[in-house]
């Protein structure tokens, strides 16, 4: 005679809490992908970054954390940085909006803007440093992506 106390089926919020890892994980993947070629070629390949995304939508409406409208909005600031890319003829790459664009679907609108804000930020350090030091000019691009890298690493440590 066998004894079956519970079934102990899994709950559906254990479920969605962790597609939400495989996002952030997939997320952190792009970065880091997207990071090495912006360092190595200071060009971003688009099959990965549309790869992740496609990964994203499918993976999104498991996922509850976040509404289909954050989501959304947080593409349109990727979109944003894409336009602003043609506007000023290419000084800002489209990759850049790309990827942001990317993170903006599995992170949502707040925490993209975060997160690009914080990018900016570190950028915009290491800029005044390469500038105070005299190892650039202001004319003298550099990749983005690290920054990117970092800003989310630095969201993703607990505090």
């Amino acid at each position: 005679m066998i004894i079956v106390i519970s079934e102990d089926k899994e709950p559906e919020g254990r479920r969605k809490v962790m597609w939400e890892y495989i996002i952030r994980i997939l997320i952190g993947l792009l970065l880091v992908i997207v990071t090495i070629q912006d360092i190595k070629w200071k060009k971003i390949r688009v099959g990965i970054v549309l790869f992740v995304g496609i990964c994203l939508c499918i993976c999104v409406p498991f996922s509850a954390m976040l509404s289909v409208i954050d989501r959304i909005l947080g593409l349109s600031l990727g979109l944003g940085v894409v336009l602003l890319s043609k506007a000023t003829g290419g000084k800002i790459g489209i990759g850049d909006g790309l990827v942001l664009g990317v993170t903006g679907i599995g992170l949502g609108f707040w925490s993209n803007i975060e997160l690009f804000a914080i990018a900016l930020a570190m950028a915009a350090v290491f800029s005044i440093g390469l500038l105070a030091l005299r190892r650039a000019n202001r004319k003298k691009a550099i990749p983005f992506m690290p920054f990117l890298l970092g800003a989310y690493l630095f969201l993703s440590i607990p505090i």
